[in-house]
């Protein structure tokens, strides 16, 4: 990858577009955001740079790179509807699909929604496709609840994007939870439920 002085340089020598100025942007934040987690000695395998996904991304072809048993977060920022109003950050697996009617039943609490695109900005400095547990650092009234999924305790390492969706880095989860001890937060781990898949018949 480009160092930060580099990217300096070329944003510098050419004339960019507003979209490319913002993806320079983010990528010195993620480069940054990388340096910092080894300054405070949390570990992390590799970091890849990919297309910003509109999904989920595909990392076959950095397989040979990559441990066979390793999973890809997904982050669901959302609320309750009513009362409280409280705030959690679910991470899963991306191939679960979050049954929110059965995990409102778990938390005992009121009917789940997703956090608007405007609130989730003002909470954890985030657009929708570009959540990540490091956006906690944003979250400074600790106004949000961390829940994981207790299924990615079985995998090798897990990847998050750096604070930008064009950069993935693959991590082992306990140094995830090491951290969380930097930023004084916990987490809830516990079986996240899995939308009930149904069966389709071909006649």
């Amino acid at each position: 990858m480009y160092s930060l002085e580099t990217i300096d340089k070329l944003s510098e020598i050419y004339s960019l577009s507003e979209e490319e100025l913002y993806k320079i942007e983010q990528t010195k934040k993620a480069f940054m955001f990388c340096d910092a987690l080894e300054e405070k000695g949390i570990k992390y395998d590799c970091c890849i740079r990919h297309k910003e996904p509109t999904g989920c991304v595909d990392y076959s072809r950095w397989h040979n790179y990559l441990k066979d048993d390793y999973a890809v977060g997904k982050h669901l920022l959302i609320q309750e509807r009513k009362g409280e109003k409280r705030k959690y950050l679910v991470i899963t697996d991306s191939s679960k699909q979050v049954d929110l009617k059965a995990l409102k039943e778990e938390l005992d609490c009121c009917k789940l929604e997703f956090v608007t695109p405007n609130d989730m900005a003002s909470l954890i400095n985030a657009t929708p496709g570009n959540v990540s547990i490091f956006n906690l650092i944003y979250d400074e009234n600790k106004e949000i609840e961390l829940i994981i999924d207790e299924d990615l305790l079985n995998a090798s390492e897990v990847a998050f994007h750096p604070l930008y969706n064009g950069f993935s880095i693959f991590m082992p989860l306990s140094e995830c939870f090491n951290f969380l001890a930097i930023l004084g937060r916990a987490a809830k781990v516990m079986p996240i439920p899995d939308k009930e898949k149904k069966l389709v018949y071909k006649i």
